[in-house]
């Protein structure tokens, strides 16, 4: 198939081959958003005068044809289509004549490419975002239902004061939240138009890039056009790094699961449903879904550095380079997204229980409590201290209503007497609608580009 770029040269087979074989089939992910960008950019030729009416209409109806049998498994990207981009053009040119040929007048594929990415990743970025809000809602309603059954708590692996299931599950919606917080920011940075940047130096045409960047749903213009392509890989590199941050929360989550379900502990079992056996051990019950949780925040660490080192030591403009980060960018965003669904099975499959947890509040767990029963009675903190540690063994040992008075004696703000769900789930409530309306918006501008004529 001939190049977009082609002129009279012969490009070697095998120099073809290294050179897009790999990238093939992640372009395959984006032809939705490549489609969506040509859609919105067909629109602008047609305002400033470059095509017609009739033809945007003919070329709109070739575009969505192409989704179309995407999904169906007939437009596919094989050696020889060099890229995304070049695939849709040559279908747009056979089925729809000269038009075809005259789509891609003021853009290069520098801020295709762009556009079709940014694109992508916005979508994926409405789906993480809302599928972490459901998780968030998991873990508070988790921390609801048991906000008052005791556990040990732990510093540096040894016992050290009580906390409660309640406290444990809170703590992970809360981290939750602060995750989302760090997810907005890196969907906000990621929701700017590239379009009309040309290869970075823009265009000698009136293109009107404020009504590019409307119909395609962002939310502004990326202005200079250099730092378009200056933006490629940093604003991955920060999606990313907002994605592990998601996945550091989660992989703590799995790592306690890991611990707390162990026969020394007890503290929680999983139901069968998502655990499996050994092929040689009969009695094995393993809550793998855990490890394989808790390993893939290492995954896409690895491709935080890969994008990080892809993206450096670059010159000013675009380099062939950051083809190579689309892959990083879509591992992780698919990576996360499939993680999240997982953690959300575990912990809806998980259950403390009460007995082994009520026999693990040993004495030496209360003795900070004594410490400062002192201080009430008017000795120095640092002198309680130090009686009681002179003497662990005076620590009375606690009945169920003794540990039940205690934890709620720790009710200042998040203490476990007073976790304050009520708040957490207000603002989770914010944050659910920010999320909503962002997915409400995309869900009409592809609607929009997709469906309409004129």
């Amino acid at each position: 198939m001939k190049k977009l770029w082609q002129k009279n040269n012969n490009l070697l087979s095998s120099v073809e081959a290294f050179e897009t074989t790999a990238d093939l089939v992640v372009d395959q992910k984006l032809i939705k958003s490549d489609v969506l960008g040509s859609l919105g950019h067909g629109l602008m030729l047609v305002k400033i005068g470059i095509i017609t009416q009739s033809e945007y209409k003919k070329v709109a109806s070739g575009l969505r044809q192409i989704i179309v049998e995407a999904q169906n498994g007939k437009f596919t990207l094989k050696l020889g289509d060099e890229d995304v981009h070049t695939k849709i053009e040559q279908y747009l040119t056979h089925h729809c004549g000269a038009v075809g040929k005259k789509i891609h007048t003021g853009r290069s594929r520098n801020d295709q490419v762009l556009t079709a990415i940014r694109l992508y990743t916005k979508e994926q970025l409405l789906q993480v975002g809302l599928e972490l809000v459901q998780l968030a809602k998991l873990f508070i309603d988790f921390a609801e239902a048991h906000e008052f059954i005791h556990m040990p708590g732990y510093t540096h692996m040894q016992k050290a004061m009580p906390a409660s299931v309640g406290m444990w599950a809170g703590a992970f919606a809360e981290s939750l939240l602060d995750d989302l917080q760090i997810l907005k920011t890196a969907y906000e940075l990621n929701d700017q138009s590239p379009l009309g940047s040309g290869a970075g130096y823009g265009v000698p045409l009136t293109l009107d890039r404020k009504l590019t960047a409307q119909l395609l749903g962002f939310k502004k213009i990326q202005n200079n056009s250099l730092y378009c392509q200056n933006s490629r890989g940093k604003i991955e590199v920060n999606v990313v790094n907002a994605l592990i941050s998601i996945l550091a929360t989660v992989n703590r989550f799995a790592s306690d699961c890991m611990l707390f379900t162990t026969a020394e502990f007890g503290f929680f079992t999983a139901s069968d449903q998502v655990t499996t056996g050994s092929s040689i051990m009969p009695q094995k019950k393993n809550v793998d879904l855990a490890e394989l949780i808790r390993s893939k925040v290492h995954l896409v660490a690895g491709n935080y550095v890969s994008l990080l080192g892809v993206s450096t030591n670059l010159v000013s403009g675009y380099n062939r380079d950051l083809q190579d980060s689309k892959k990083l960018l879509i591992d992780s965003l698919n990576t996360t997204y499939q993680v999240i669904g997982a953690t959300q099975l575990l912990l809806t499959h998980i259950a403390p229980q009460k007995n082994k947890l009520a026999t693990a509040m040993t004495k030496e767990l209360f003795a900070t409590h004594l410490a400062i029963d002192q201080v009430q009675k008017g000795i120095p903190f640092r002198d309680a201290y130090k009686q009681v540690a002179a003497n662990l063994s005076a620590v009375p040992e606690p009945d169920e209503t003794t540990i039940a008075t205690l934890l709620r004696k720790s009710n200042h703000a998040g203490g476990t007497g007073n976790l304050q769900l009520d708040k957490v789930k207000r603002l989770l409530t914010r944050i659910r609608r920010y999320w909503q309306q962002e997915q409400n918006a995309w869900l009409r501008v592809t609607a929009n580009l997709l469906t309409q004529i004129n």
